[in-house]
């Protein structure tokens, strides 16, 4: 059964100014199909929608991405997070079992903005990082650590990875998001 919570709730869980909470669902979802702001019905969120205005807000505060381009990322990245499972109850199909690679642990989200780079797209790029493992070794004395990954761009455009050609780019990792996400959710 699905737990639905109230923007109280949820705004003392990620600790977020109740006002702001409203603003950012308002920005981030489609219309309560319950009833609009006179129709006496309060709203109430499943955990994916929950997850989209946290991240959406996360985007906005954290990321420092405009309200547009936060709407725009939400949009561009929706259908690769039902793919590899970040959302909770979007309908489990054989399209999304196929993108999910066991041997990843963790994934981080590259967006960059394509303005930036020099063959003059506009809009914004997306790759995702998947951490397969993380090492330590020593490398001349000093202690590093060297990281296997693979990496993928999100989006119809495949292109070199978006740090090649930008000047900048924003890290959002995502699945340490998620996880932070499930810890607050419970309360």
């Amino acid at each position: 059964m699905i737990k639905f919570y109230t923007n109280k709730e949820l705004s003392q869980n990620f600790n977020v100014n109740l006002a702001r909470w409203k603003r950012w669902s308002r920005e981030f979802l489609a219309p309560d199909p319950l009833g609009g702001l006179q129709s006496g019905y309060a709203r109430q969120y499943n955990p994916d929608e929950a997850f989209t205005v946290v991240l959406g807000g996360h985007l906005l505060g954290e990321l420092k991405f405009s309200v547009p381009e936060t709407k725009q990322i939400l949009v561009d990245l929706h259908q690769w997070l039902v793919d590899h499972r970040f959302y909770f109850y979007v309908s489990k199909s054989s399209e999304s079992d196929k993108h999910h690679i066991s041997e990843i642990r963790d994934y981080q989200l590259i967006i960059s903005n394509r303005a930036l780079r020099c063959d003059k797209e506009r809009g914004l790029s997306y790759w995702a990082r998947g951490i397969i493992s993380v090492d330590s070794i020593n490398l001349n004395g000093e202690p590093v650590k060297r990281e296997y990954f693979r990496e993928s761009s999100i989006g119809p455009r495949e292109s070199e990875s978006p740090r090649i050609n930008a000047e900048s780019y924003r890290v959002l990792n995502i699945s340490v998001f998620r996880k932070n996400f499930l810890n607050r959710l419970q309360g």
